[in-house]
């Protein structure tokens, strides 16, 4: 079978964990790679190494299955770009309407805006019309495949650092869903309280609006970690499934930090260790705040219930296999 692993958007040389958001998908396929050699691969606009990645028209054309692995790939439809780079990107994915059509899509997304609607519909517009179209999402694998990033950070030599900073967010805003519509998301309410708060110290990473002073627009995380490792408390927010679980409450134990959740997130209790840890209100995180800096135990016991639940390293790279 004749394999192409495509980056639609961004060109991605990959040479390490932490530098992409989608490094868990990276390494499992070249666990994949490496452990099929049956198949006959290619990549359009990727490699692995330092050197490589080419938009090559013909890598998608000749394959049999081409796996699209989708970063972010909402932003590009919410009115969040400007007009012309978002015009200049479809111009390339144009050209390859018509090597997917009759083609096995596979689709490996780790967020739940990311789906086979929105490939088709808005990525693609209409103009493919796929044999077969299959989707890998990080949430089909137990407590999410972005338990991988609780590794990969915990394999990272780092320092230890005075924790000096109440509050962290690395991230996006989702208040808006395709078209520019409104997602009802409360993060940048929430986000924007905390950091007018003058008693609570915090840093933003990531794309805002104006109204969220941020440190870093956007770093890799390995970069993150510096920011991440001096602070105490981050809030993990979802989107569209409550049921779902994302990288930055694995990233946030892997640190050492306390992660609270906002509302219903993990609503099955797959993580979320004690009600302590749910927040309703601002108000209720600053209580909670307080209380977190009179007790690290909680810090203690929330990692310690983490990493008795969570499979080995390699049974992520065996299921995604």
């Amino acid at each position: 079978m004749k394999i192409c692993f495509a980056s639609l958007r961004k060109k991605i040389n990959y040479t390490d964990t932490l530098e992409y958001g989608m490094d868990v998908f990276y390494e499992s396929f070249a666990y994949f790679v490496e452990n099929n050699p049956e198949h006959e691969y290619s990549y359009y606009n990727f490699s692995f190494g330092k050197k490589g990645a080419t938009r090559d028209n013909d890598a998608v054309k000749n394959a049999d299955v081409v796996i699209l692995a989708a970063v972010q790939e909402f932003v590009y439809f919410v009115n969040a770009m400007d007009p012309r780079d978002i015009e200049k990107s479809q111009e390339k994915i144009r050209e390859l309407y018509p090597y997917l059509n009759d083609k096995h899509i596979v689709l490996l997304t780790q967020d739940r805006a990311v789906d086979e609607n929105l490939i088709l519909k808005y990525t693609l517009e209409d103009q493919v019309t796929p044999k077969a179209f299959t989707t890998i999402d990080e949430m089909d694998f137990p407590y999410c495949l972005q338990t991988l990033k609780y590794y990969f950070i915990k394999d990272k030599v780092r320092f230890e650092s005075e924790r000096n900073i109440d509050f962290v967010y690395w991230g996006s805003d989702k208040s808006k869903f395709l078209d520019g519509k409104k997602s009802g998301d409360e993060r940048l309410g929430v986000i924007r309280k905390i950091t007018k708060n003058p008693d609570v110290s915090s840093i933003i990473i990531g794309r805002w609006p104006k109204s969220i002073p941020v440190v870093k627009k956007w770093v890799p995380l390995h970069e993150t970690l510096a920011y991440l490792d001096g602070a105490l408390t981050t809030i993990c927010f979802n989107w569209i499934d409550q049921t779902a679980l994302t990288g930055r409450y694995h990233e946030a134990i892997a640190c050492g930090m306390f992660p609270f959740v906002w509302k219903d997130y993990d609503i099955n209790g797959l993580l979320v260790a004690s009600k302590f840890q749910r927040l309703s209100t601002v108000e209720e995180y600053y209580e909670k705040l307080q209380a977190l800096k009179g007790n690290g135990q909680w810090i203690t016991n929330t990692q310690k219930d983490f990493e008795e639940r969570i499979p080995a390293e390699e049974f992520y790279y065996l299921q995604f296999q």
